[in-house]
C-alpha cells in the first residue's frame, strides 16, 4: 500500500491540472493584422472611397425637364390633331452614373459611365446599351504632361461637345451638336497639359461611326487633333463663368478632323448608301471674367463625296451669358447656324435663344429654363421650343 502511494498522488495532481491542447504540428499562423484605415466622404457632388491602393468616386446626374414644342401653321406634330398644334411632354433627359479614380497607381486612371434614360442609351445604335465612357488613361509622365488613353469616350473636337451636358449654359447644346461634332467614339488619344499647363494638346485615332458599335463601318479610321492656349489660367470645359474672380480668363483652340465613313443618303429605303471623306478645320474662343462669359465655334467642312464634286459645309455658333445675381442668376443668349451645302441656295440652318438659369449649388443643383427659334429652310419649317429643366447631381 505505501508503494501506491506516490503514484496515486501523481495521478490526483494531474487530475486537478487543466487540460492542454495537444502540439500543433508546424508553426504557428500569424495573428492577423489590422486592416489599413480608408476614407470615405461626399463633396461637390461625388461621394468619393480612398485606400492605399484605390480611389474611387461615384456620381449621378439626373435631368428632368418640360419641353413646349410649337411648330409652325403647316407643320403637324406626331400625335396632334391638325398642323401648328403644340404638344407639350415631360421627359427624363438624362440619367447618369459614373465612376471614375485610379487603381494600383495613381497614374493608372479610369472612368465608367452608364446612361440609364432611353435617349442617353441608345448612341445611335439599333441595339440598346446604355455603356458611354469605358476607357483607362495612363499619365506616363506622372504629371500630366504626356498621358495615354483608351477606351469609349468623347473624341477631341468641338468645344461645347466636350463640355459635359452637366455644365451647360443652356437646356441643351446647339444645333451644331450632332452635326459637326458627334461625341463619343472607340479608339485612342495621347493627351496631355504643358507650357506650365497653358497648353493642353489631343490626337487620337477612332472608329469614326459612333459609340456602342461592334464594328467599324468600312475599312477607314477617323483622326483627330485639337490644340489650346489658355494664357491666364485653366478655364476647363464649363459654360457660365464660375471660375474668374480677380483676373479674367481666356481660351483659344485649333482642331482637326478626318473621317471617311459609311452614310445613309436621305431618298427612298434602300437608297444610295456612300461614303462622305470629311475634313473639318475648327475653332473657338472663350473668354470670362467677374461673371461674364462669351464664346464662339467655327467649323469650316469640306464633304467629298463617293458620288458627285466635292462641296463646302460650315457652321458658327456665338453664345454668350452673365449673372444678374452673381453665381445664383444669369441670363444667357445663343446664335448658331449651319449650311449644308455651299452649292445650294436657300438652305441654312439656325437657332436663335435665349436662356434664365437660377443656381443653387452651381451646376450640381439647378433650374434652367430657354426659348429658342430654329428654322429649317430645306423643310421650309420653323419651331419655336420653350425647354426648363431641373438638373441634381449627387
Amino acid at each position: 500500500m505505501r508503494r501506491m502511494a506516490p503514484v496515486c498522488a501523481l495521478l490526483g495532481a494531474l487530475a486537478l491540472s487543466p487540460a492542454r491542447p495537444a502540439a500543433a504540428e508546424g508553426p504557428e499562423p500569424p495573428a492577423p493584422s489590422d486592416p489599413k484605415p480608408f476614407e470615405l466622404y461626399w463633396r461637390d457632388g461625388e461621394t468619393v472611397l480612398k485606400t492605399d491602393g484605390l480611389q474611387l468616386a461615384l456620381s449621378n446626374r439626373i435631368q428632368f425637364r418640360f419641353t413646349d414644342l410649337d411648330p409652325d401653321a403647316r407643320t403637324q406634330l406626331p400625335g396632334t390633331a391638325s398642323p401648328g398644334d403644340s404638344i407639350r411632354s415631360f421627359r427624363i433627359r438624362r440619367a447618369k452614373t459614373s465612376l471614375e479614380g485610379w487603381f494600383w497607381r495613381k497614374e493608372v486612371q479610369f472612368e465608367l459611365q452608364i446612361g440609364w434614360a432611353g435617349s442617353d442609351s441608345s448612341g445611335g445604335s439599333a441595339t440598346f446599351s446604355g455603356l458611354e465612357d469605358a476607357l483607362l488613361n495612363w499619365d506616363a509622365s506622372k504629371d500630366e504632361t504626356f498621358m495615354v488613353q483608351a477606351g469609349q469616350f468623347k473624341v477631341p473636337f468641338g468645344r461645347q461637345e466636350m463640355t459635359s451636358s452637366e455644365r451647360q449654359q443652356f437646356v441643351d447644346r446647339s444645333i451644331l451638336s450632332g452635326e459637326f461634332t458627334r461625341g463619343r467614339d472607340v479608339g485612342l488619344q495621347v493627351w496631355g497639359r504643358v507650357a506650365s499647363g497653358k497648353v493642353e494638346y489631343r490626337a487620337g485615332v477612332f472608329n469614326g461611326n459612333g459609340r456602342n458599335k461592334p464594328i467599324n463601318d468600312n475599312d477607314k479610321l477617323q483622326y483627330d487633333a485639337r490644340v489650346s492656349f489658355e494664357p491666364f489660367g485653366k478655364v476647363g470645359y464649363s459654360e457660365s463663368d464660375f471660375e474668374s474672380r480677380d483676373k479674367p480668363l481666356l481660351a483659344f483652340a485649333l482642331e482637326f478632323e478626318n473621317n471617311d465613313n459609311a452614310r445613309t443618303l436621305s431618298g427612298p429605303p434602300g437608297g444610295l448608301v456612300t461614303n462622305f471623306n470629311d475634313t473639318i478645320v475648327g475653332g473657338d474662343v472663350v473668354f470670362k471674367y467677374k461673371g461674364f462669359s462669351v464664346y464662339g465655334e467655327l467649323f469650316l467642312r469640306q464633304r467629298d463625296p463617293e458620288q458627285g464634286p466635292s462641296f463646302n459645309s460650315n457652321g458658327y455658333l456665338v453664345q454668350s451669358g452673365a449673372f444678374v445675381k452673381r453665381d445664383v442668376f444669369e441670363l444667357a443668349f445663343r446664335y448658331a447656324s449651319w449650311d449644308p451645302s455651299d452649292v445650294q441656295q436657300g438652305d441654312r440652318q439656325t437657332e436663335i435663344g435665349g436662356a434664365a438659369n437660377y443656381y443653387i449649388l452651381k451646376h450640381r443643383l439647378k433650374l434652367q429654363a430657354d426659348y429658342r427659334q430654329v428654322e429649317d429652310r430645306v423643310q421650309d419649317q420653323t419651331t419655336k421650343e420653350l425647354r426648363t429643366q431641373l438638373q441634381f447631381v449627387f
